[in-house]
């Protein structure tokens, strides 16, 4: 992979890619709610024409206008919810069928000619409309799981299913549920989840209390940050990015899931004789709070043993999945001798941003001591399957943007020596500290 990144003016790439930010991610969902609404004065045939046609180009704009799952997710739910909870009509729910297969065709024409094929089947011998659309969405949520790879696809079909079956409760299944329910319900668990959202946002990036044992920055007497990957090794994203690493002459930190060291041992070598330090996230990246003190246990140690075998080198840090940790997970980390660092800026490539929006999200939040979060695989969900393409786009702009700045670049590891040195000295240490990888 060749990079000509060496003279980067960040302002003219900014113009040049546009202004995607996240901030935009929520205006699809809001546009796409406003857009649903729109009901059409015609009725029959014309009418499912024109709600298709409505599901199908409100994903095709989106896309247009950011192209990543997530994007493609807040869309749908949008056009959805505006179709049946309009804010300019009456919630009647007519044609969400349609609304939907047009989503669904976007997202796969093949899924969706399947779905609408047995559709008609099931229609032409049960004689019941809403039943066969009940069975024909329940089918779509079952088979995204076998038929799509990217965790978005399969989010966007559970939501077609929740969507259809509020309005086709089939009459097999009792008593149908009332709308006004079904509203409540869903406004009850939107509340309900945005709260959630802030409360592991904070409880991720400031924690609560002192929590020594906890990483989540460096010193701020000095301009050296911390860049860190999650969720690899990955077979095409790695390579490439461990190629800018190189060019760029600096170290990073990766966090590597267990199963993909089996899958890819010879990448994880490769991170560790380039001169970068290594941390374990889990042998298949399931969130430490639901899983028993057994599995947790599990996922650390059959991790650290993937990666030990692999590299010849013990992981010593740990990063959680999602950044959220159980209090077993913690004692136990402690009792193993794990350092568990986390992250005070995030480049939301999670996301699948476009680049100028990762380097945003990156540059501005930046601040002496800070670890940074990227991925150089995983999805929405899921730990692969994800593209990373704009993070390796991203990545040497960002690199440079810094170091133009006055950052230098160390591991984690080198962060965690410079902040005990400082509590031990309660002096300003050597400047060279973090200027090469053998410290």
């Amino acid at each position: 992979m060749v990079l000509n990144c060496n003279k980067i003016n960040y302002g003219i790439l900014k113009g040049k890619l546009g202004a995607t930010k996240m901030s935009n991610l929520i205006l699809v969902g809001i546009i796409s709610y406003f857009i649903g609404s729109i009901l059409f004065p015609v009725d029959g045939k014309k009418k499912h024409v024109l709600d298709f046609t409505k599901g199908y180009l409100i994903l095709f704009f989106t896309g247009l206008f950011i192209d990543s799952g997530l994007s493609y997710v807040l869309a749908s739910m949008g056009a959805l919810a505006g179709h049946t909870r309009s804010c300019l009509h009456k919630f009647n729910g007519e044609s969400t069928e349609f609304v939907a297969l047009g989503i669904l065709f976007y997202i796969s024409p093949v899924m969706g000619l399947a779905i609408l094929v047995f559709f008609l089947l099931s229609l032409y011998f049960v004689k019941n409309y809403k039943n066969c659309i009940f069975a024909s969405s329940f089918l779509i949520a079952i088979l995204s799981f076998k038929f799509f790879q990217k965790d978005a696809y399969v989010i966007i079909c559970l939501i077609i299913f929740v969507s259809l079956s509020a309005h086709f409760w089939p009459s097999f299944l009792g008593k149908r549920i009332k709308h006004v329910s079904i509203a409540r319900i869903g406004t009850g668990f939107g509340v309900l989840f945005l709260l959630i959202l802030f409360f592991f946002n904070k409880y991720v990036y400031k924690g609560f209390g002192m929590q020594k044992d906890i990483i989540r920055q460096g010193p701020h007497h000095f301009k050296y940050v911390a860049l860190t990957f999650d969720d690899g090794p990955d077979p095409i994203y790695t390579p490439e990015i461990l190629d800018i690493l190189e060019k760029k002459n600096v170290y990073a930190t990766f966090f590597l899931i267990g199963k993909s060291v089996e899958q890819y041992p010879d990448i994880a070598r490769r991170i560790v004789d380039e001169g970068h330090s290594i941390g374990n996230h889990t042998y298949s990246h399931k969130g430490l709070i639901p899983l028993s003190k057994k599995a947790t246990v599990h996922e650390i140690k059959k991790a650290e043993k993937a990666i030990e075998d692999a590299t010849q080198v013990r992981p010593t840090l740990f990063r959680p999945p999602r950044g959220i940790y159980s209090s077993f997970a913690r004692n136990f980390l402690m009792d193993e001798r794990y350092t568990i660092v986390l992250w005070d800026v995030s480049a939301m490539d999670w996301a699948e941003i476009e680049p100028n929006g990762i380097i945003s999200a990156v540059v501005k939040k930046t601040r002496p001591g800070s670890i940074l979060l990227f991925h150089d695989s995983g999805d929405l969900i899921t730990f692969k399957g994800g593209n990373r393409s704009h993070t390796v786009k991203a990545l040497p702009y960002v690199i440079d943007e810094l170091k133009s700045m006055g950052y230098e670049f160390i591991t984690v590891d080198q962060m965690i020596f410079l902040s005990e040195l400082m509590e031990t000295e309660g002096a300003p240490c050597d400047d060279n500290i973090g200027r090469n990888p053998a410290y």
